[in-house]
C-alpha cells in the first residue's frame, strides 16, 4: 500500500482547518448582529434575571474571545504552519464550538429557556475535547513560536475558564424562566449551590491544566463579575459566595502551577 506523503496529508488537512476559519468569522458576525438585532434575552442587565448573573460590562469578554478565536484561525489554516495533523484535531472540536457559539445566540431567540443550556454543553464539550488535545500535544505547541502558542493556548483558557462558568449562570437562568425562585431562602440556597458547582467545575480544570493562567484568569471574571452582580442586587450572602469561590480558584491555580512545571503559554 503506496504511503500518504506529508504534503497530501496536509492538503487533506486544510478542509477542516477552513471550516474553523468560516465558523470563526461567523462568531463575530452573529454577535454583532445579536447585538443589534437581538432580543431581551441577550441584552445585558434585564430585568428579572437571577442576582448572581455576572454584571452587563463583564459580557465584553466575548468580545476577547471572538478575536482570540479567529487571530487563532487564521494563523492555523495555511499548510506550511508547524503541525498540520495537529491543527486539523483541534480544529475539529474548535469548529463544534464555534459553530455552537452562533446557535447558541439562535437558541436565545428561539427557544431561551434550555435550548442555550443544551447548546452550551455541547460547546463545553468540545472545549474540553481540544484542550485535551492541546495538553496532550503541548511539548509539539511549544515549538510553534510564541505568538502562535500565545494565540492557541488564551484562546482556549480564555474561552473555557469564562464558559465553564457562564453555563453554570445559564442554568440559573433556565431554572428561573421556568419558574424556579431566585429569591427568598430557596431562592438564595439554589444559587449558591450553582456557585458551588461553578467553583468545583472550575477547580477541576485549573488542576487538570496545571494551573493555565488565561483559565484561571477567565474563569475569575467570571466569579468575580458574578460576585458584584449579586451584590448589585442586595444579595450580600451571594456575593460573598460567589467571592469565596474565586478565592479557592485563584489559590488552586497557585498551588496547580507550583506542584508541576505549568503548561508554557
Amino acid at each position: 500500500m503506496q504511503a500518504v506523503s506529508p504534503t497530501r496529508s496536509a492538503r487533506r488537512a486544510v478542509p477542516w482547518r477552513a471550516v474553523m476559519l468560516v465558523l470563526a468569522v461567523g462568531q463575530v458576525v452573529s454577535s454583532v448582529l445579536s447585538r443589534l438585532y437581538g432580543g431581551e434575552f441577550t441584552a445585558a442587565d434585564r430585568a428579572g434575571e437571577p442576582p448572581i448573573v455576572p454584571v452587563g460590562w463583564a459580557f465584553s469578554i466575548w468580545t476577547l474571545v471572538e478575536l482570540l478565536c479567529l487571530a487563532y484561525a487564521v494563523w492555523a489554516l495555511p499548510g506550511r504552519r508547524p503541525d498540520p495533523d495537529l491543527r486539523d484535531r483541534l480544529a475539529v472540536p474548535l469548529s463544534v464550538v464555534f459553530a455552537g457559539f452562533s446557535c447558541w445566540l439562535v437558541a436565545a431567540e428561539v427557544a431561551p429557556v434550555w435550548g442555550t443550556v443544551a447548546v452550551f454543553a455541547v460547546m463545553i464539550a468540545g472545549l474540553l475535547r481540544a484542550m485535551s488535545v492541546a495538553l496532550e500535544q503541548q511539548g509539539a505547541i511549544a515549538g510553534w513560536g510564541p505568538l502562535p502558542r500565545g494565540l492557541l493556548w488564551w484562546m482556549l483558557g480564555v474561552y473555557t475558564g469564562w464558559s465553564s462558568i457562564a453555563v453554570w449562570v445559564n442554568l440559573t437562568t433556565a431554572l428561573a424562566g421556568s419558574g424556579a425562585p431566585v429569591e427568598g431562602a430557596v431562592g438564595v440556597a439554589g444559587q449558591c449551590a450553582v456557585l458551588a458547582g461553578a467553583t468545583a467545575t472550575a477547580v477541576a480544570v485549573v488542576v487538570w491544566t496545571r494551573g493555565l493562567v488565561p483559565y484561571a484568569l477567565a474563569a475569575g471574571w467570571g466569579l468575580l463579575t458574578a460576585a458584584l452582580g449579586a451584590l448589585g442586587a442586595g444579595q450580600p450572602v451571594l456575593a460573598g459566595t460567589a467571592a469565596a469561590g474565586l478565592a479557592v480558584v485563584a489559590a488552586t491555580a497557585v498551588w496547580a502551577r507550583g506542584r508541576r512545571a505549568p503548561v508554557r503559554v
